[in-house]
């Protein structure tokens, strides 16, 4: 299953879970990304009511509950008897009562809001009463961001000092590059990046993918044919979360080529007469989990220099290739579009997606090569300088990182122009080893090679090693 390639988000929910103070947990992520699977994984073993919320309205939804619970956990008790969130949830803690610990997960739980289901108040209290009377209950609401009920913890009496915990937020993103390999076609690690650049890394679509076929087969088989599976991905990802998609999809649209800054963003909307006016769509793609807002690491506090970008590659592929091809009339043939918009541009959508993959191999996999993955995480950028990934290692090292999914143009001197770059800026400066790292899919020059062998302060990591011989495993 997904979930067992998720070994920090598995550790992370274990965790949770292992508190013996009552907890509320929000899993979020995108559709298909495999929130259901790693809650499943990390429940496994333990005493849990897993419960899918029916689409259906409240008292249906109230009924299905207390009919699993009945059979799973035996008859309700009788202050218990009536179909109410407060009796459900309140034979739970009774169940959990007997010192043995009882999880609650409700998936799909963003149904209920739609229902407009009155069941967060309860929750609230259950796990208050759980909290009062030692019961060790925990509640795992999973679901679309931005979407699940409301539950608001009240606080405890000042004195004394007040303990109650946060809900703890867990977001599973799509699945890094690594994890994704097993479905992904292709011979040779460009192949494979470049499968993943387009497909991403969400489970649910990966499993479309036919890993002995072309790449460009898979596009025109889940993209471009009459009833392709992934023809309409794009807007189902809005249409079910938003009242009105239209801008929302040209801020997509605008971000689709590579990430921006707000001036790019506000561009691409051009219904907007304001640049604050973006504001709140930003907002909720972000709070779908769509898009992602970044800030230099080096930024100032309250600093609103930002760039935005698209955090699923298939998604950003489908509004910058797709939307245009099911929108042009007559619809052009498949062929023709992949051999004359697609291919030729299929680099420069690699290229914006490979930043991002390196970023996620200093986070998981850099331990291979310098010793320690990153503890802290980003990019740089500000005048003179733009480095796309930069951190600090768990060994203390700071590192500076440019990205090339082709090799540098003629003439320039990658380590030279690093170098200059990391002068700029004030980020790790003063720690006692500052690594420089330069990133290509294929092959370096055979300068670069040699300058980089004379330096200790200079890693160069390629395509094999970012896909990683030893990832390669079954797609389970």
């Amino acid at each position: 299953m997904a979930a067992v390639r998720r070994p920090h988000e598995l550790g992370a929910l274990r965790s949770a879970l292992d508190a013996s103070e009552p907890a509320l947990i929000h899993v979020t992520g995108l559709r298909g990304v495999g929130k259901s699977s790693l809650v499943r994984a990390a429940t496994e073993g333990t005493r849990a009511l897993v419960h899918r919320v029916v689409p259906l309205p409240e008292p249906r939804q109230r009924e299905a509950l207390a009919d699993q619970v009945a059979r799973e956990l035996g008859p309700l008790a009788p202050h218990a008897s009536e179909i109410s969130w407060e009796g459900i949830l309140g034979h739970l803690v009774h169940q959990a009562a007997d010192g043995r610990p009882l999880t609650l997960v409700l998936d799909d739980a963003h149904r209920l809001t739609e229902a407009r289901a009155r069941i967060g108040p309860a929750l609230a209290r259950a796990l208050v009463s759980a909290r009062e009377g030692g019961a060790s209950f925990h509640v795992v609401l999973v679901g679309s961001a931005g979407a699940l009920p409301d539950v608001s913890l009240p606080r405890r009496p000042a004195s004394p000092p007040d303990t109650t915990p946060e809900p703890v937020a867990l977001h599973v993103p799509p699945l890094p590059l690594r994890a994704a390999l097993a479905w992904l076609p292709g011979a040779t690690p460009e192949d494979r990046i470049q499968a993943y650049a387009v497909f991403g890394g969400v489970p649910a679509h990966l499993r479309l993918l036919d890993p002995q076929a072309r790449l460009e087969t898979n596009i025109r088989r889940l993209f471009l044919e009459a009833g392709a599976p992934l023809a309409d991905r794009g807007i189902d990802v809005l249409e079910r979360d938003v009242q009105v998609p239209a801008r929302y999809v040209a801020v997509l649209a605008a971000l689709a080529v590579g990430e921006a800054d707000w001036g790019a963003v506000h561009r691409g909307v051009p219904d907007l007469t304001t640049s604050g006016q973006v504001a709140p769509y930003l907002r909720r793609l972000e709070e779908l989990g769509l898009v992602e807002i970044r800030r230099s690491l080096d930024a100032g506090h309250g600093s609103r220099n930002r760039r935005y970008r698209i955090v699923d590659p298939l998604v950003a592929f489908w509004f910058r290739f797709v939307l245009p091809f099911r929108h042009t009339r007559p619809e052009p043939d498949v062929d023709a579009w992949i051999a004359g918009v697609v291919g030729p541009s299929l680099d420069d959508h690699v290229a914006s997606v490979f930043p991002e993959i390196c970023r996620r191999h200093m986070a998981l996999d850099a331990m291979e090569w310098a010793g320690a993955n990153a503890r802290e995480l980003g990019s740089l950028w500000g005048p003179g300088y733009d480095v796309d990934v930069a951190g600090i290692l768990t060994s203390g090292a700071a590192f500076y990182g440019r990205c090339l999914w082709r090799n540098a143009p003629a003439g320039v001197d990658m380590l030279e122009a690093l170098d200059t770059m990391v002068g700029e800026t004030r980020f790790g400066f003063g720690r006692e080893r500052r690594l420089r790292v330069v990133f290509s899919n294929g092959g370096f020059t055979a300068e670069l090679t040699r300058r980089a062998a004379r330096r200790d302060d200079v890693a160069l990591v390629d395509g094999a090693a970012l896909v990683g011989a030893a990832a390669e495993g079954d797609g389970g």
